[in-house]
């Protein structure tokens, strides 16, 4: 597929550069995707005062987080106090691992969470693809409740900087009804020369979206997978300097068993982000399902794969995805922005995308001169215009599609579906605080007459009592209207939560 990565030469030629071009000899950890530091690296990006940082794929390593906190020092001076004191509560949260210092935490934070709901689990049927949903519980790493009381207990661990390796661990108790379990939620090594080798399983995000990406999300179970990555965004020698930073991904896996058309079948995916400006990063993604039981899986299937060839016909190689995203900083002194639009086709014709989906969002990092407040609004479709039908993670051969134990991999709206969000936050970063009001609204079954909708209004805080105590809660209330997508009475939803983390 030649999709979106323009000749195939150049990014080879740049691959292979980056091999060259090595880092340093030390592995540090990831931030996991929804940890807060991200939102914070966000927000000193959305101000001017990060320039360097590719932040539309995570997770990122935390060698990369230490990094854009010495950026963000020393360019913090002359700002506001409330910006100064984010860039201390930035420091406090990366103040062990990444420094090049060997760090042993054999336990590192330990956290409880207990979850109500009143949300049963639904299943979304589009042309034999089954999608599993749950309201207010999305992008939570595949995890989802039963109706009534769940705990959730876990632990997490991490070596850090022990010469090229590195070690995460987060086991965690899960109990809800008479259902019990010890699962790993996270658990990977990584080895580093010069690049990073990343061994196991951990969830990923590739896009500037917030409340969802349309190839890959931590909505389904973290994949347990390989993945090769550079740890650390570097320009690149010679002509390709104009590049900027550049940040590159490819990790392969197998999907489950359990699936309604090929056991096990092989899911891959590279991405490359990189900064030609300080104020505008770009990302081209693609990801590719082929083989399984009972499919090719050979060395000519992969070549045939990678090159995007025998897409269609009766040696079809599998079901490929490609896409771009732009991110636009625009760090005015009256009122700094960011815009972001991703797209993504998910069929060919002559080797080019079609059948689009998209996500544009507007990120306001404060109001005005209200310093505390932020705004984010997104809108997202997976519904073809011309296109009737639920062409978006299906396929004629992976009926099952484009899911992990039926969890979208992509944006959590699905199949031919539309999402409005909206956000609106505060944030104390003397206290470690934020408060986050959102609105989210999905349209699904866009093509068809009875369509479920959903809409969901939700109220999240998080503070910390002391420096290494952390309290948080979540409460939210919502209406469906023909659930899954069957005609039928509107349906009040209704979540609360609460947590508690300690830091060691």
């Amino acid at each position: 597929m030649r999709c979106l990565f323009a000749q195939r030469g150049i990014f080879f030629l740049i691959f292979f550069t980056i091999v060259s071009y090595a880092l340093s000899s030390r592995a540090s950890t990831y931030i996991s995707v929804g940890d807060d530091v991200n939102r914070i690296l966000d927000r000193l990006e959305a101000e001017g005062i990060l320039r360097s940082g590719l932040l539309s794929t995570k997770p990122i390593s935390r060698k990369e987080a230490v990094r854009l906190l010495k950026e963000a020092e020393s360019n913090v001076e002359g700002r506001s106090s409330f910006i100064r004191s984010l860039v201390r509560s930035l420091r406090e949260r990366l103040d062990q691992g990444g420094t090049g210092e060997t760090v042993i935490q054999p336990v590192d934070v330990v956290y409880g969470k207990y979850i109500h709901t009143n949300a049963d689990v639904l299943t979304l049927v589009y042309e034999g693809a089954q999608e599993k949903e749950q309201a207010f519980n999305y992008n939570n790493d595949g995890d989802l409740y039963a109706a009534g009381e769940n705990f959730r207990t876990g632990f997490t661990s991490r070596i850090d900087d022990l010469g090229p390796f590195s070690l995460y661990l987060n086991p965690e108790f899960r109990s809800s009804k008479d259902d019990h379990d010890l699962v790993l939620r996270t658990a990977y090594g990584v080895l580093h020369f010069g690049w990073d080798l990343v061994l196991g399983r951990d969830a990923q995000w590739w896009g500037p979206g917030y409340n969802g990406a349309i190839l890959l999300s931590n909505n389904a179970e973290p994949f347990t997978m390989v993945r090769l990555t550079n740890p650390v965004s570097e320009p690149l020698p010679w002509i390709f300097k104009y590049l900027g930073p550049l940040k590159f991904t490819f990790f392969v896996t197998r999907l489950d068993k359990d699936r309604n058309d090929f056991a096990e079948p092989q899911l891959w995916g590279m991405r490359f982000d990189f900064k030609p400006h300080p104020l505008l990063e770009v990302g081209l993604e693609r990801t590719a399902l082929m083989g399984g039981q009972g499919r090719p899986e050979g060395p000519g299937t992969w070549i045939d794969g990678f090159f995007g060839r025998n897409e269609h016909g009766s040696n079809e190689t599998g079901d490929q995805r490609a896409g771009y995203d732009l991110k636009l900083t625009l760090p005015f002194r009256l009122q700094p922005l960011q815009v972001y639009w991703q797209a993504a086709g998910e069929d060919n014709v002559h080797g080019y995308p079609t059948q689009w989906a998209y996500l544009a969002g507007i990120y306001l990092p404060r109001v005005l001169a209200c310093e505390r407040i932020g705004l984010r609004a997104e809108y997202a479709s997976t519904h073809m215009t011309h296109h009737p039908g639920s062409a978006w993670y299906t396929h004629h051969i992976y009926t099952s599609g484009y899911t992990y134990n039926d969890m979208i991999i992509g944006h959590h709206m699905g199949s031919d579906s539309r999402d409005a969000f909206f956000e609106l936050s505060y944030r104390m970063p003397e206290r470690n605080a934020r408060i986050a009001l959102s609105y989210d609204e999905k349209q699904h079954n866009v093509s068809e007459p009875v369509r479920e909708t959903t809409s969901e209004t939700a109220l999240h805080a998080e503070i910390s009592l002391a420096r290494r105590v952390n309290l948080m809660a979540s409460c939210g209330y919502g209406r469906i209207k023909n659930p899954g997508n069957l005609a039928g009475p509107t349906r009040g939803v209704s979540a609360f939560t609460g947590g508690v983390q300690y830091q060691f």
